[in-house]
């Protein structure tokens, strides 16, 4: 009912404009990134769609995008297990996109590898994107100038400082301290709806908790 009607979504957008206003969203650096909760079954449930190979098992997707700083959450989306990671980045950014007005950095892993992530990243938000170049597969015609070239036309609109790629580790700290804290994906339900349901009051409950840490009352 909550979650059909908004109740959770609108709660959670709530807390996020308080954290801007308290000052616990920087939105200097955000990170980006995805992480994967098995079904409970171990089974195909309702949203989970087909078996992710990767993951090895049938499952649900949290994308986030976080203040690096902070680590508070600035926007999400919920997809099932097979949904690349890829395709959820541009949504999360516009979503955020009001509070990135000083964003210096976007970062996230290889997967996030697009020139079109990239160039709105560089064109709309007019930031680096941290995020680091695949290696591709080398083909008959595979020359080292044109690898160079390549290289070089790739890297236009990035950051290749290691020291600003390794700060997209506190999103991985974030999506532990959910599972570990908040028990998400742990929860005896089935569907993704009921994913959704954990999602929305495990970011609620860990931004309060942070509000408590600031002693923000409201």
């Amino acid at each position: 009912m909550f979650l059909a009607s908004g109740v959770y979504e609108t709660i959670l957008k709530n807390l996020v404009k308080i954290a801007q206003k308290e000052g616990l969203v920087k939105g200097r650096k955000v990170a980006l990134d995805s992480t994967f909760v098995k079904t409970f079954s171990g089974k195909i449930e309702v949203g989970s769609e087909g078996y992710n190979g990767h993951k090895k098992g049938h499952g649900f997707k949290l994308h986030l995008l976080i203040d690096v700083e902070t680590k508070i959450p600035l926007s999400l989306k919920i997809t099932n297990g097979v949904s690349h990671d890829s395709t959820l980045a541009i949504p999360l950014l516009k979503e955020a996109k009001k509070y990135l007005k000083k964003v210096s950095y976007v970062l996230a892993d290889k997967g996030y590898d697009s020139d079109l992530i990239v160039g709105y990243v560089s064109k709309e938000l007019k930031a680096k994107a941290a995020i680091p170049i695949n290696k591709r597969n080398r083909g008959k015609n595979y020359t080292w100038e044109g690898a160079w070239r390549n290289f070089q036309e790739k890297r236009k609109g990035r950051s290749i400082k290691k020291s600003i790629y390794n700060l997209r580790t506190e999103i991985e700290r974030c999506f532990s301290h959910l599972k570990r804290t908040y028990k998400l994906g742990k929860e005896e339900v089935r569907g993704i709806l009921n994913f959704a349901k954990q999602v929305y009051l495990s970011l609620i409950c860990y931004i309060l908790k942070r509000f408590w840490t600031e002693g923000i009352t409201f």
